[in-house]
């Protein structure tokens, strides 16, 4: 599905001038951020059956912000590994191609998040990446049929936030100003400042890099999943995980009282009450233990 196309198949509450505004943001799209060139290799050639492990080693290490990354985020409680890995090639050999696959977009992810330059940046941070943990959870207790998947999809549901950030400067500060001392959501403020939100920038930033349709999909719809045309149980997910972290007070919207089991994702996903405060235990704990969030 072309860029433009799921944009504009996203939801929003506007007049004609939210309209506007998103074809605006549309033909802005060649000015988003291209994967680096080196990530945008590893990623293809992590999608050829016929890639070798060594090839894919090698190419991983001529990048060495990259190669960095992906041993923090390897030897993270994540991935719960016994022993420490302190090379390309030994994380390689252990995770496997499929799930150094996951590493490396959520490498390129957290390069973005880190070229916003925001007094906030540590918080959109963390909140990305306990919406991740949380995600990896919730499609382990509903059976989805890939975690990973899961995972890299709460890891990149806010990731139009770093590029608001970087190019509608001043105005996304007075957004962050307001959701931080608790005046109103990101939501809701991006659409009546801008008359588009995060997720619809998320959404053409994950087309732009190739990411799987379903990856940009449930970007897309992370706040109203129920109405995902094609993804709807993996939006759902992305979309009880964003909520969870709110819930927990994780990032810069706050809700303690914000009620998991009255959400529609949560019915969707037939996640009662007492498992979602199982879940949220433990989450809680997985957190508590996860190095990448202290990063």
């Amino acid at each position: 599905m072309p860029e433009g196309d799921l944009a504009e198949k996203i939801p929003i509450h506007g007049d004609e001038e939210a309209v506007v505004n998103l074809t605006a943001l549309i033909k802005k799209v060649k000015d988003l951020p291209p994967m680096p060139a080196i990530v945008m290799k590893a990623m293809e050639m992590s999608l050829d059956p016929n890639t070798s492990v060594r090839n894919l080693q090698m190419v991983i290490s001529q990048d060495q912000a990259l190669s960095a990354i992906i041993l923090r985020i390897v030897n993270s409680a994540m991935y719960a590994l016994r022993a420490e890995v302190s090379t390309v090639s030994h994380a390689v050999a252990v995770l496997g191609i499929e799930t150094v696959r996951s590493v490396i977009m959520a490498a390129s992810v957290e390069q973005v998040f880190q070229g916003a330059n925001s007094l906030g940046t540590k918080l959109l941070t963390e909140h990305s990446w306990g919406t991740a943990l949380a995600a990896r959870s919730i499609a382990r207790r509903v059976g989805y049929k890939n975690v990973e998947e899961a995972l890299i999809s709460g890891l990149m549901h806010d990731i139009g936030k770093p590029v608001m950030v970087q190019n509608l400067r001043d105005p996304y500060n007075e957004i962050l100003n307001e959701v931080y001392n608790g005046n109103s959501s990101f939501h809701q403020l991006e659409i009546s400042t801008f008359g588009f939100s995060h997720a619809h920038v998320g959404a053409l930033l994950a087309r732009k890099w190739n990411f799987p349709p379903q990856l940009a999909e449930a970007v897309g719809y992370h706040h109203n999943p129920i109405s995902a045309p094609e993804y709807k149980q993996l939006a759902c997910i992305v979309n009880l995980a964003n909520l969870l972290m709110i819930h927990l007070g994780i990032g810069f919207e706050k809700d303690k009282n914000l009620l998991l089991d009255k959400q529609p994702a949560a019915a969707h996903l037939n996640l009662s009450g007492s498992l979602l405060k199982d879940l949220t235990a433990e989450v809680q704990m997985t957190i508590k233990n996860t190095s990448a969030l202290r990063g």
